[in-house]
């Protein structure tokens, strides 16, 4: 069961599921009230990365809320999605991250 829809920067349709709420939520369980942010970081991001080649085909998208800070997160909130096919993916989990993690984590990726 879907229980969010948000359109990613290239028109696709991402599904947050049910299932994958139940994994953010129960890994991170701070994200329990950021899934309007969460399909938020779909829509708008303030960036978005693609792994190397060699690793899984997923987009990593990442969008600073201050909002976060409020619970003592990082500010900057990850979204993983894949795309199923030009018109439609799923949101696999999303994890919030600090500034300097980010650009450590992803200075080999490109950015979409």
């Amino acid at each position: 069961m879907t229980v969010g829809v948000a359109k990613s920067k290239s028109g696709a349709l991402i599904r947050l599921t049910e299932k994958q709420w139940e994994h953010i939520i129960t890994a991170r369980p701070d994200l329990v009230n950021f899934m309007k942010e969460i399909l938020s970081t779909v829509e708008r991001p303030d960036e978005v990365f693609e792994p190397p080649i060699r690793l899984k085909p997923q987009l990593h998208a990442i969008k600073k809320f201050e909002r976060l800070s409020d619970f003592g997160l990082s500010q900057y909130l990850v979204v993983v999605y894949r795309k199923t096919s030009l018109l439609e993916g799923f949101i696999i989990t999303a994890f919030p991250i600090s500034d300097r993690r980010k650009k450590r984590m992803y200075r080999f990726w490109r950015k979409l």
